[in-house]
């Protein structure tokens, strides 16, 4: 790559150019411009032709990054923009994102752990229909984290994927609970649902749909097992107080 550098140092009135020259060739770093051949721009500290400690490049893409770089690339603390707003503010290990970062794109904001580039680790995650707080997984929710949406509705388990898998608590909007096991964000196994006015629904569902054998009971009323497929009641064992 074709680059031209453009020394820049303080120099007193008293010296003359040929000590100034001097002074740069004992220098291990110093300030200076350098001109990309795609157009990028660089100005900060240099050593050995490239970009080493505290700098500001603008990229040939119109980003733009602030902070810390070693041979060339951003590595330590710094901010990188783009035009539209974008921006990432953090840790950085050899030009990716690694460590600790605050993240925001659009009305979106993350600020947590990132490894290889990617939310990884612990976070919160500021979203248009609600706020996650938990694992995170290549930039999805993934392990033991929690969910709460604009329209109150909330979920506090096991994710996959960014979806509810495995065990957990969904709170619904109108004071619904259920508690049990979920599979890709449904309710999929085990699990017992209590409407808001107290009625249990104790069995197995299979993707939202109650399936198979199920124990009823409710506020003043006696239990009830009962059998149901595809979501539909078929058979009712046992029906005292219904």
């Amino acid at each position: 790559m074709i680059r031209v550098i453009l020394h820049v140092l303080i120099m007193d009135f008293g010296k003359d150019i040929l000590n100034c020259r001097n002074k740069l060739t004992e220098k291990k770093d110093y300030k200076g411009v350098i001109l990309y051949e795609d157009g990028s721009l660089y100005e900060g500290y240099i050593a050995q032709d490239h970009p080493n400690g505290k700098g500001r490049k603008l990229y040939a893409d119109s980003r733009s990054y602030i902070g810390n770089f070693v041979n060339g690339v951003p590595h330590g603390k710094g901010k990188m923009e783009n035009l539209s707003g974008a921006s990432y503010e953090g840790d950085w290990f050899e030009g990716v994102r690694e460590g600790h970062g605050y993240e925001k794109i659009e009305d979106e904001t993350y600020k947590g752990e990132y490894k290889n580039d990617q939310r990884n680790g612990y976070g919160v995650w500021k979203k248009n229909e609600g706020e996650y707080e938990g694992r995170v997984v290549n930039g999805l929710p993934e392990g033991e984290g929690r969910f709460t949406w604009k329209s109150g509705k909330k979920y506090d388990g096991e994710w996959k994927e960014g979806k509810a898998n495995g065990k957990g608590k969904m709170i619904y909007t109108d004071g619904a609970v259920y508690e049990g096991y979920f599979l890709e964000g449904e309710r999929h196994g085990e699990g017992i649902f209590e409407t808001a006015e107290g009625d249990r629904y104790e069995g197995r569902w299979n993707y939202n749909k109650k399936e198979g054998e199920f124990k009823i009971s409710g506020k003043g009323k006696s239990e009830v097992m009962t059998i149901w497929k595809n979501d539909d009641v078929v058979n009712v064992q046992d029906n005292p107080g219904y």
